[in-house]
């Protein structure tokens, strides 16, 4: 075999092994994106994964969403009975990276209502923090390392594998993190007394740029016609009177976005204290256990009901 012919066989085979992987990959369509999906789980990368739901799964399936940082993460929709929500909410991110999924929801879907997790996580920084929320992500479903790291994670959470590092039910269909699975065990009240004993409370300041990038995604909700659920995530009872002037100032300015026909929800009011002053709320420091994830799917359960009754 000469050279021309060598390289147009090498070439002719890489091609159709590509168009093969390609193939192979937009069947399987782990993430739905290229056939449509009826059930779609988080298997590992939550940022990618949930950005690549944002584009098919989340708008076709879903009427309404909840997004936020790690503090609504874990509230699991299922919970809100007759409405079809999807928790779009991820670990660590911020209202930059949020916004990606929520123009991809607003543009794509017909969405009802938008509950957002108003933590001062979501506003202190701005900027993507990892390059997992890109468009190339969408292509890289075809074919891509986190491709088959997604592959490999979901054989081993589906049968159970590795159960101590990769809890098989880590999240469901809905896009709840139970992610208490794969933390250690933590004493809240030793947490959260630990913080009060060192007069360490959340960081409350708002990013200047953050603010401008909430108050652009409220304005787009609106223009889609979708109703706006703020709620503030409920602060330990001690950690938020600790630093009570700068919750309340961050909570002002926040509510300052906030339009007459919104509805805004403060958890931190003084008449859930029974709750907010219970260690059994949290599982940490803030980070709602089973208990406090109950409560606040209450409170949003009747808020829907009140304004998208059924």
């Amino acid at each position: 075999m000469d050279y021309k012919k060598f390289l147009l066989t090498y070439a002719s085979i890489s091609i159709i092994l590509l168009g093969l992987i390609v193939g192979i990959n937009a069947y399987i369509d782990i993430y739905g994106l290229f056939r449509g999906a009826k059930e779609r789980k988080v298997y590992i990368n939550e940022r990618t994964s949930k950005y690549l739901f944002s584009f098919r799964y989340i708008p076709e399936n879903f009427e309404g969403f909840i997004i936020g940082p790690s503090l609504s993460a874990n509230l699991n929709p299922e919970q809100i009975k007759d409405y079809k929500i999807y928790n779009a909410s991820i670990m660590g991110a911020n209202i930059t990276e949020l916004s990606y999924l929520m123009n991809n929801i607003m543009e794509k879907g017909h969405m009802k209502f938008a509950i957002i997790c108003l933590d001062p996580y979501l506003t202190k920084d701005h900027g993507k923090k990892s390059a997992n929320i890109d468009p190339k992500e969408y292509y890289g479903a075809l074919g891509s390392t986190n491709l088959i790291k997604t592959y490999l994670l979901y054989f081993v959470r589906k049968y159970n594998l590795s159960p101590k590092r990769y809890a098989p039910n880590l999240h469901n269909t809905v896009g709840w993190d139970n992610f208490e699975l794969e933390t250690p065990n933590i004493n809240p009240q030793k947490a959260i007394d630990e913080k009060v004993a060192l007069k360490n409370y959340e960081n409350t300041l708002i990013d200047s740029v953050a603010y401008l990038e909430l108050d652009t995604a409220l304005q787009n909700l609106r223009k889609h016609n979708i109703k706006i659920i703020g709620y503030f995530s409920p602060v330990p009872y001690k950690l938020y009177q600790l630093g009570k002037t700068d919750y309340q100032k961050f909570e002002n300015k926040i509510m300052a976005l906030f339009h007459q026909n919104d509805i805004l929800i403060n958890l931190n009011d003084e008449v859930y204290k029974n709750i907010t002053d219970d260690y059994k709320t949290y599982i940490d420091h803030g980070h709602l256990s089973a208990q406090g994830q109950t409560f606040v799917l209450q409170k949003l359960g009747e808020a829907l009901q009140k304004n998208i009754p059924r």
